[in-house]
């Protein structure tokens, strides 16, 4: 007898593995599938975040570089129709409002909500602005 009816000891070894690897990549690729969801929930979340705190700015701006003084409801309805632009509700009390004699701050909070199969993650934001006040100072002057 002639040892070719037999598979040698290196082809049993490839044979035995080649389940092994399979079951594995398939395991990573769906934890990486996962990560890849998971990382474009946050991510969308953290993008409302950036482009809110750029309306929030925006109604702080258009606050304080006019030449009159606007009042407290005037700027949480410009930050309210600013937010509903990029996706965010905000109610007017979710906005404070804080005046010195020199500066104005602004400060939105608001909560996301995450949806994930079988599971909701809260994930809270704050945009807190301050800007000086021009009003009474003859406004902006750019050279």
């Amino acid at each position: 007898m002639n040892g070719s009816t037999r598979p040698s000891k290196g082809k049993d070894i490839v044979l035995r593995n080649r389940g092994i690897s399979t079951s594995g990549c398939l395991v990573f690729l769906i934890l990486l599938v996962l990560l890849g969801f998971v990382g474009f929930k946050f991510g969308q979340a953290f993008w409302n975040y950036y482009n809110m705190r750029e309306q929030v700015r925006d109604a702080l701006v258009w606050t304080v570089g006019s030449m009159q003084p606007k009042s407290e409801i005037e700027i949480t309805q410009r930050v309210i129709s600013n937010a509903s632009g990029v996706g965010v509700q905000l109610s007017p009390r979710n906005i404070r409002i804080s005046q010195t004699p020199e500066t104005l701050t602004i400060i939105a909070r608001w909560t996301e909500e995450l949806e994930f199969p079988h599971y909701t993650y809260p994930l809270n934001f704050e945009v807190n602005l301050t800007e000086i006040k021009r009003w009474g100072r003859g406004g902006l002057v750019v050279k």
